[in-house]
């Protein structure tokens, strides 16, 4: 049976930056520089984190450039610890007190998102980019939380969030259908809770800049059927640890699960040259070979910051589905002592390896074999738009680099967009919104 949950009457749970009244904290003075207060009379060192605070001596590695969290010395005056920025360019930033060591978000700031398992705080520098992300006097589209049927073994029901445009008729023209994807540690509502997809939808929808499409976020999680504290299979906490993910399990349920799910319960045109799909990180892994394993099905592809491989070649599959058959036999050994107090631990560990080991021996990692011979048959027929995006100090700048080479070495045309920046929200917004009006012959 099918279960749908409205989540527009839910209290516009994905739109709290806007829901809440102007915080009294931080302030966004008139020349767009920022200030920020905490009371802590007893504290010795207060540091102020975020998105906006340069990373301090970037290290290249061999996938690209990696950094830490830079940090702003906040100053102390009559028990109040105050910081003021430089001016900021428009856009919504994410930021966190560090105080004596402790993590702690604003408790003068109500607007808290989650990114993976980390709670930060949120702001606007209104007057550009950020005002395709905010919601404005235009229709607003449909949100919509729908559990499928699904064939990954130990998730057989598992949620995605379809958002349908303010036009959208199941008795009307039917539309096109963009596959939106998060990225590791993500879930099916990351594209809302901090990408804004709704409030981009329905700007650009509302303005011509893009045409009316239906957009699909499911959760990518292999061992996860939805967002922690929403998910029947599973108590675990949010992590950025996604190998379970990167098995070919995701991959290989797409289509029958997801795609057939929606042209059959949504008014959508049924065919390759109306269908889309995007990620970010992880999301682009899947998105690529998604794509590639199926080039009936998908005509715009976007890879955004895209993890190009999951570090095995073919000979490291083989290997990997050998290994897997010894793992699997400790899993059964440490799942006897699930029934004890003292086999708690023991026993999660061995649901993680059962997980783990599931992925390798249903043979999904045939999903990652030959791509060389998969792109050829891919482009081939070539999609019409093929988009690559990421920041010049992304860290998987250099795999990105490395795939574009080899498709300009097959001849395959792609559209490049790189941006200051790294693997953050800030660029994937962006590419969002850049993306959205090349789709479905709108350019």
């Amino acid at each position: 049976m099918k279960k749908i949950i409205s989540l527009l009457a839910a209290g516009l749970m994905f739109t709290g930056l806007y829901a809440q009244k102007k915080s009294a904290s931080p302030i966004i003075n008139s020349d767009k520089t920022v200030t920020f207060k905490l009371k802590a009379k007893h504290a010795e060192e207060v540091l102020l984190k975020g998105s906006f605070v340069p990373k301090p001596l970037p290290i290249k590695t061999p996938a690209g450039v990696w950094g830490k969290d830079g940090a702003f010395q906040m100053y102390k005056r009559n028990g109040v610890w105050t910081y003021t920025t430089k001016p900021l360019e428009s856009e919504i930033y994410t930021y966190y007190f560090e105080v004596d060591g402790k993590r702690i978000v604003d408790p003068h700031n109500p607007d808290t998102v989650r990114d993976i398992n980390n709670y930060l705080n949120r702001f606007v520098v209104e007057g550009g980019i950020a005002d395709d992300y905010m919601p404005h006097d235009v229709p607003h589209g449909n949100i919509q939380a729908v559990w499928y049927d699904s064939s990954i073994s130990w998730s057989p029901r598992r949620r995605m969030i379809i958002y349908t445009p303010p036009s959208y008729d199941p008795n009307g023209e039917p539309m096109p259908v963009l596959y939106l994807l998060h990225g590791s540690g993500g879930d099916e509502k990351s594209w809302l809770r901090l990408g804004k997809a709704a409030e981009i939808l329905d700007n650009l929808i509302s303005q011509g800049r893009c045409v009316p499409m239906i957009v699909v976020m499911p959760n990518g999680l292999a061992d996860r059927a939805a967002t922690p504290g929403e998910d029947p299979y599973s108590d675990e906490p949010a992590t950025g640890n996604s190998v379970e993910s990167m098995l070919g399990k995701t991959e290989k349920a797409f289509v029958p699960d997801i795609v057939t799910y929606v042209d059959a319960h949504y008014n959508t045109i049924k065919d390759k040259h109306h269908r889309a799909i995007a990620g970010f990180s992880l999301g682009g892994l899947h998105t690529l070979y998604i794509s590639v394993n199926n080039p009936d099905v998908f005509d715009y592809v976007g890879l955004f910051s895209a993890q190009t491989t999951n570090a095995l070649n073919d000979k490291r599959i083989d290997n990997a589905e050998k290994i897997a058959q010894g793992i699997g036999s400790v899993a059964s050994i440490l799942s006897m002592a699930k029934k004890s107090k003292k086999g708690e631990k023991v026993g999660k560990t061995a649901e993680k390896i059962s997980r783990f080991t599931t992925g390798i021996n249903d043979g999904d990692l045939s999903i990652y074999d030959n791509l060389d011979e998969k792109l050829k048959k891919q482009f081939a027929t070539p999609p019409a738009l093929y988009y690559i995006a990421l920041g010049s100090d992304d860290f998987v700048k250099k795999l990105n680099d490395d795939f574009r080479l080899k498709l300009i070495d097959g001849g395959y045309k792609y559209v490049y967009r790189e941006t200051d920046g790294g693997h953050t929200w800030e660029n994937w917004r962006k590419y969002l919104v850049d993306f959205l009006p090349r789709l479905f012959d709108k350019q």
